[in-house]
């Protein structure tokens, strides 16, 4: 791992070698993947984090808001990512599936999707897996304060970037003991 992230640690000064191997021993991923699910774990106690001190600074009522605009705003940022990495992006509910799945890959790596539906006009696309805003909600007792699935303000926040008239529908299932979920999320567009 340490050849992969060669450019990034090229720069660091370890004043004795024991603490050079020993860092890279206990500390270095030993692979993409375990980089990743350290990474995608910290993304997720940060925003539980976030979330605790939103509800014991300005009340548990704002959690569920603060929540709501984050992933939207996640949602608006991620597509502009999207469509500066694939021009060709089409800006009807295709969109949608090139969009999780750039999510899935780059930031949420528990999870696997399916697409059930694949057209212009409706895309159906499921997302199951270990979540990872329910397990650090759930450790932190903080749960009930947030709406579930968490992931429709960023679904929201892609159509709105795309300017799409279209209606977003999903079918949950949570099983709160294994901090999974499988969603079925449904776009389609409207009839105008």
């Amino acid at each position: 791992m340490i050849k992969e992230l060669g450019k990034l640690r090229a720069n660091d000064i370890y004043l004795q070698e024991n603490i050079k191997q020993v860092s890279m021993d206990n500390f270095l991923p030993k692979n993409t993947l375990e980089l990743t699910l350290d990474l995608s774990n910290v993304t997720s106690v940060f925003y539980g984090l976030a979330i605790k001190n939103i509800c014991e600074n300005f009340g548990k009522e704002s959690a569920n808001e603060i929540s709501k605009k984050i992933f939207y705003d996640l949602g608006r940022l991620k597509t502009q990512q999207c469509k500066s990495k694939y021009t060709n992006l089409e800006n009807n509910t295709k969109a949608f599936a090139y969009i999780i799945i750039s999510a899935i890959y780059n930031a949420s790596p528990e999870y696997s999707f399916e697409i059930i539906q694949f057209s212009k006009e409706e895309t159906v696309v499921k997302i199951e897996g270990l979540d990872r805003y329910l397990r650090i909600l759930s450790e932190l007792k903080l749960e009930k304060y947030v709406e579930f699935p968490t992931l429709i303000p960023f679904m929201e926040g892609v159509r709105d970037e795309l300017n799409l008239k279209c209606e977003i529908d999903y079918e949950m299932e949570i099983d709160k003991k294994e901090n999974k979920t499988s969603t079925i999320y449904k776009f389609k567009m409207l009839k105008i």
